[in-house]
């Protein structure tokens, strides 16, 4: 055995829970779909069946019998109704059914399917000829819900492991029409990417790795010849994304993120970037025993040869990307992604975006001689968390960007849909606009009435904070020390709670955000101009933005 897997098995066996069958953990979601609190002890569906599964490559006698108490106990979790709405899908939890969960995750057809498909095929001869058939109706009820649902191409991480575990499934069972569709789905989602311009779940750390662990997952185990050639070219799409992005200087995947559960790159994905790319890349130390990645048996694939530099150096002094994510009627309606780098410092945003917490619509790194990688982010909090009815414009081109704050109509609070209330009202007792610059040796200061500084090396985050308001208030910009860091927050709440009602709310704020190094003074004021319907804003005749003043549908 190798040692990763010696390690995970080390730690994962005391965990063992032998009347569930299952592995338990401290558990630590991400704020929605269930209501087991974080910080209890549960045992995950999807991580028992990784478990069996480095059970089952462990190969020992002890450890395949184990896996094989696991399986049957999963797979009794299972919605195997046809009829339901649930139908395919499995818990998070083996604590809490399908019916109590809020709301459940039809994606657990895709990630328990996938992980099934794998036990199948390459732990065939381990497995009881009963076992392996009730686990080949598991996967085929998973299949089959991964058709009704029908994931569009959009759904960039789900799109790919649902049409695997279909492909799979059709090649197991003997399915055609599952074969069928899994290859009209891989075709659908390569026409799609082209005619966007990338990827549509853009630039994310988490999932476009999750991407190219599935067509590496599914080459690994699939036949069809005309599938195979669409993830090959998936796989490189994928490398080809995270390649153009990554900042070597920093060791950080530079911004703007469609999705991502930290601001800075674990040890495990640190780790696998640089065993494919061959770059001699290292964590950052605060994440030096982060691993979210967890162990990962899949056999991986290089990153395409003529990508790899990208991760050693960058191509030239200054780079900078401008990159359609999402293409609408015309370039307004469309999202686009900017993406600037130099020797020491990177600085990304997106065109329009919601500040969910998963998004980073404005996000830099910079090396300092105390940091490897500085985070400057940009939040809006609804009572001290990320609130995804806030949105962000920007413009930018190098090291400035050009910000205008809105709010969308049919937005969530936390999750982008899962917890809108019913009327569209939020109850606030406070609600700020956050930049904030976390890591060793950062400082603010106030420069002007209107002009900020958040510093950390040689660099200096200037900020212009034009007079605004947001519901017809005033905004209070204040300095103020956070966890990690130091951040300049715009206070959108000067009187105290009230109901925010994003239909109803006007709001004008505009900031101007420019990355200097220690020789390079901060540029003049932007102008802003306020109508009846929108606010725009010019700085220094490179940068213009125009935002509507009331709230809108979210575009994308």
């Amino acid at each position: 055995m190798d040692t990763e897997l010696i390690a995970f098995l080390n730690d994962a066996d005391p965990r063992y829970n032998a009347d569930l069958r299952m592995l338990g953990q401290i558990w630590q979601g991400p704020g929605y779909h269930t209501r087991i609190p974080n910080g209890s002890w549960a045992h995950p569906t999807r991580e028992a069946l990784d478990y069996a599964l480095a059970l089952m490559h462990s190969a020992t006698a002890e450890h395949i019998e184990r896996a094989l108490a696991i399986i049957p106990a999963v797979l009794a979790l299972q919605d195997r109704d046809p009829t339901s709405r649930t139908y395919g899908i499995w818990p998070w939890l083996g604590e809490e059914p399908l019916d109590q969960m809020a709301p459940p995750d039809w994606n657990w057809a895709d990630f328990c399917g996938a992980r099934l498909a794998m036990l199948l095929i390459d732990h065939a001869a381990h497995l009881p000829v009963p076992l392996a058939a009730e686990m080949r109706t598991a996967l085929g009820h998973a299949a089959w819900s991964i058709f009704r649902r029908n994931v569009g191409p959009g759904y960039t991480n789900i799109a790919i492991m649902g049409a695997g575990v279909a492909l799979l499934a059709g090649e197991l069972l003997a399915e055609p029409r599952l074969v069928d569709y899994a290859r009209a789905r891989l075709r659908r989602f390569i026409l799609h990417t082209e005619y966007h311009g990338g990827l549509n779940e853009y630039n994310s750390p988490t999932y476009t790795i999750v991407l190219l662990h599935e067509c590496e997952r599914v080459l690994h185990l699939a036949t069809d010849q005309q599938a195979r050639a669409d993830l090959e070219q998936i796989h490189r799409i994928g490398w080809q994304t995270i390649a153009e992005h990554f900042h070597p200087p920093t060791g950080q995947w530079a911004g703007p993120f469609s999705r991502t559960y930290g601001d800075r790159l674990d040890a495990g994905l640190v780790r696998y970037l640089a065993t494919q790319t061959g770059a001699a890349l290292v964590p950052h130390p605060l994440m030096a025993s982060v691993d979210k990645g967890g162990l990962n048996l899949i056999p991986a694939r290089p990153c395409p040869a003529d990508l790899a530099g990208h991760f050693m150096e960058l191509a030239a002094p200054q780079v900078e990307l401008r990159r359609c994510f999402n293409r609408g009627a015309d370039e307004q309606h469309s999202l686009f992604g900017t993406t600037w780098m130099d020797d020491t410092a990177c600085l990304g945003s997106a065109s329009w975006e919601s500040l969910w917490t998963q998004r980073r619509p404005l996000l830099g790194y910079w090396r300092t001689s105390a940091d490897p990688a500085v985070v400057l982010r940009l939040r809006f909090l609804r009572d001290g968390q990320d609130f995804a009815t806030a949105g962000l414009r920007c413009t930018q081109q190098g090291p400035r960007i050009l910000a205008a704050l809105g709010l969308f109509t049919d937005r969530g609070d936390f999750h982008l849909h899962l917890d809108r209330p019913g009327d569209g009202r939020f109850a606030a007792a406070d609600l700020r606009l956050r930049l904030e610059l976390c890591g060793a040796g950062v400082s603010a200061q106030q420069l002007g009435a209107e002009l900020f500084a958040l510093q950390a090396g040689e660099r200096t985050a200037v900020v212009h904070t034009p007079a605004g308001s947001f519901a017809k208030q005033p905004i209070e910009w204040k300095l103020c020390a956070i966890e990690g860091g130091v951040a300049l927050d715009g206070i959108c709440t000067p009187e105290g709670p009230q109901v925010l009602d994003p239909a109803s709310t006007i709001i004008q704020l505009v900031l101007a955000i420019e990355l200097l190094n220690h020789v390079t003074s901060p540029a003049p004021a932007p102008a802003i101009h306020v109508g009846q319907q929108s606010i725009t804003a010019r700085w220094l005749d490179q940068l213009q933005i125009t935002a509507p003043i009331s709230a809108e549908r979210y575009p994308w």
